[in-house]
């Protein structure tokens, strides 16, 4: 049986007429109950049971004299890989007590969001771009702010990133490694830096090798699962077929292992598969996913530090602040 309870409707104005004090005291009482005499706490907490009122209040008593405030726009926060991200901004603004408020720009604008909002941006103390680029926003935003992206000279935001170009290097050096000389890379959308990066370090990996790169090995996604789907179709319909594929992200890669399996493909007997970004789904893959892990709950954490130090008008002398990645080893490659 599903029992409802039904709130009181007494107020806080209800409980001082009860208590016989001022709903300043009231509210002191039960924020800053150091504040308040023992007696008087005691008779306001009597008040409050007596009516059935409750308080809860949105966010800690603090020791602080005020919570700074911070608005984090997200790429799209149904998207598994900023998950972490988010929870390491949310850890670290805790920490140096900041609130947060969160804003997803998959299907609407931040201009939308400045122009309809009660105070707009300029309420905010700072601002946090996720997988965003400032430059894309008019008017850009007057107060502090940090990018979780690639980095770009296009903006004056410090930024936290990895080194893309890098660690896509790292992973078709480590196929090569392994013994493949056919490798494939399936890109996400061109008009993103990382992407580009990422397709830098496959190119120049094959080519420290001395591996012809073949046109048709390229193939361009969307980040998608249906894109990894579409991508091993068109793979498997070449005369020579890859026998490794390095994906820009991990949700492209399970949708080629996905296909790969229902084709009867062993993996990674016939073909290794390499991901990007280390999301938790690929561990749980079958098998599960040789991938790059990029520090997302840091780059949250780091976000939030260089933000609030901002705020408190710290000189900040680096634009680029640069986190290591880390290739993980799993069962999808030899």
């Amino acid at each position: 049986m599903k029992i409802t309870t039904h709130p009181s409707s007494a107020t806080m104005k209800d409980v001082a007429i009860q208590a016989g004090v001022s709903t300043a005291t009231v509210s002191r009482a039960f924020a800053d109950p150091e504040k308040v005499s023992a007696k008087t706490r005691q008779r306001v907490e009597s008040a409050a049971h007596a009516l059935g009122y409750s308080f809860a209040p949105s966010f800690p008593r603090l020791t602080h004299q005020y919570w700074r405030t911070i608005l984090v726009l997200v790429a799209d926060i149904t998207d598994s890989f900023y998950s972490d991200i988010i929870r390491g901004i949310e850890i670290q603004a805790r920490q140096l007590h900041c609130l947060i408020t969160l804003f997803d720009c998959a299907h609407q604008s931040v201009e939308s969001f400045m122009v309809h909002s009660r105070g707009g941006i300029e309420n905010y103390n700072g601002i946090i771009f996720v997988g965003l680029s400032p430059v894309h926003h008019d008017p850009m935003p007057a107060c502090a702010g940090v990018v979780i992206n690639e980095y770009s000279s296009g903006h004056t935001f410090p930024t936290v990133h990895i080194d893309n170009l890098t660690a896509a290097f790292d992973a078709v050096q480590y196929l090569i490694q392994r013994g493949h000389q056919r490798i494939a890379c399936l890109t996400g959308p061109e008009e993103l830096a990382i992407c580009q990066y990422r397709r830098q370090g496959y190119l120049q990996a094959l080519q420290r090798h001395n591996i012809p790169l073949n046109p048709y090995y390229l193939a361009r996604g969307d980040f998608s699962f249906a894109s990894g789907l579409a991508a091993i179709e068109h793979f498997l319909q070449l005369a020579t077929p890859p026998d490794a594929i390095f994906c820009h992200n991990d949700k492209m890669a399970l949708g080629v292992l996905h296909r790969a399996k229902q084709l009867g493909i062993v993996v990674p007997k016939q073909l290794s598969i390499i991901g990007f970004d280390n999301i938790e789904e690929s561990q749980y893959a079958d098998p599960p996913l040789t991938t790059i892990s990029q520090p997302r709950k840091a780059q949250g954490e780091a976000a939030v530090s260089v933000l609030v130090a901002m705020i408190e008008g710290k000189n900040i002398t680096h634009r680029s602040y640069l986190l290591e990645t880390e290739l993980i080893l799993r069962q999808s490659t030899r």
